[in-house]
């Protein structure tokens, strides 16, 4: 039996406690060992790394890091006759084709191995494991892909013409993804009144995505793709002004936001209250059909509940840990039942599959969504974890820079 031995950025189970570690693992029967690629940083990551987390912490030490792309190397004898599924798969028979890995194949992982219900939807409480949390995850040269994930259709396969960026990618974008599809939208009523609803982006509505980094360019991009009309992104300087027309082109329009404090002075409620007045002007007093907020912002949190339209959603992402600090925000607006927020907490199995597919036709691209800096396993993980790097999401790359 081999050993894989494995440098690995190994988070011990408190805050700040993150270290260079040599773990070793052996392919079992029932498992796959993948060579990781590279692997994303998650904002949940760098929230575990600060402040510890009550569903991560009694399992540590763990290897954090799930959204990863990874080659298979061994094939344990006798995953081919895993056929009981689990979870996404619960109630099926796994098929031969998905069962037969081969060494060389690009896989990426859901990192959720969720309980669903009889009509398919995803649960989000008790999931069976989650990869980072109870399963050491892709911050490591090698991973152990353990029977639950392969027998939960965990393990997807990544088209020939994907980018290993792409990949690694997939997994964030299915988040957006679920949190867009989640979106209902009122599109009539019936004889007795019931509300009729239409799931995603308002086709030919307009969108205003506030932040600019990875997540929020790929929020910016699924808007674009699903059929918006119109998609502006508020940004607070110019170099990201020109981040975004670099990768997004005439897609979408930029509007850059005044700079301000974090906190609920007198003067940032004035600039935001500028910021709202511009986009009224903006969009004929129309605002946004939908706003999604995917930045750690309090500002962006409390401007998401002011620039929908009445028939409008909002989508609340990549909060970071800042949720108490969204002091005076209309709670007016949910007393009257109109705030209408979506929020994001993983993916489910069938949107991976959708990017992937989405990335095999070519109808979505995502090169160039990642940081320029190429972190490894040589670097120092604090830095890693903790990084702005230049805007956009970083990466531990396990070969050379």
């Amino acid at each position: 039996m081999s050993v894989y031995k494995s440098k690995a950025f190994v988070y011990e189970g408190m805050p700040g406690a993150v270290a260079r570690r040599t773990i070793s693992m052996a392919c079992g029967p029932r498992d796959l060992i993948v060579e990781v690629v590279m692997c994303a940083r998650c904002g949940t990551d760098k929230t575990i790394y600060l402040r510890g987390h009550p569903n991560v912490d009694p399992y540590a030490p763990v290897v954090l890091g799930h959204e990863l792309v990874a080659r298979v190397v061994e094939v344990g004898g006798d995953v081919c006759n895993i056929r009981k599924g689990i979870g996404y798969r619960r109630g099926h028979e796994l098929s031969e084709s998905y069962l037969d890995f081969r060494p060389g194949e690009r896989l990426v992982f859901q990192s959720r191995i969720a309980r669903y219900d009889d009509h398919g939807l995803m649960l989000l409480p008790n999931p069976i494991a989650n990869l980072s949390f109870q399963i050491d995850g892709g911050y490591a040269q090698y991973m152990k892909v353990p029977e639950a994930m392969i027998a939960s259709e965990s393990a997807l396969r990544v088209p020939d013409n994907a980018t290993d960026e792409e990949a690694c990618l997939v997994e964030p974008s299915a988040c957006a993804l679920e949190s867009i599809f989640a979106t209902p939208h009122p599109i009539g009523v019936d004889e007795e009144g019931r509300h009729k609803y239409r799931a995603g982006i308002l086709p030919g509505g307009s969108v205003c995505v506030i932040g600019s980094g990875t997540v929020s360019m790929i929020y910016a991009a699924l808007a674009v793709l699903e059929g918006a009309g119109r998609v502006v992104m508020m940004v607070r300087s110019e170099r990201k002004a020109a981040l975004v027309s670099r990768l997004l082109g005439s897609a979408v329009e930029v509007y850059l936001a005044p700079r301000t404090c974090e906190d609920a002075s007198g003067e940032t409620l004035e600039a935001e209250e500028s910021v709202v007045r511009d986009l009224v002007d903006l969009t004929g007093g129309r605002l946004f059909d939908d706003v999604i907020a995917a930045c750690a912002s309090p500002a962006a949190q409390r401007l998401m509940l002011r620039l929908y339209n009445p028939e409008g959603y909002a989508v609340g992402a990549c909060f970071g840990g800042a949720r108490e600090l969204v002091d005076r925000a209309d709670i007016d607006a949910n007393h009257y039942r109109a705030a209408k927020t979506i929020g994001t907490s993983g993916c489910s199995t069938s949107c991976m599959k959708t990017i992937l597919k989405w990335l095999e036709s070519d109808r979505l691209d995502l090169n160039g969504f990642t940081s320029r800096r190429r972190f490894t396993l040589e670097d120092d993980p604090h830095e890693f974890l903790t990084t702005d790097a230049d805007g956009l999401k970083p990466v531990l790359y396990m070969g050379q820079r």
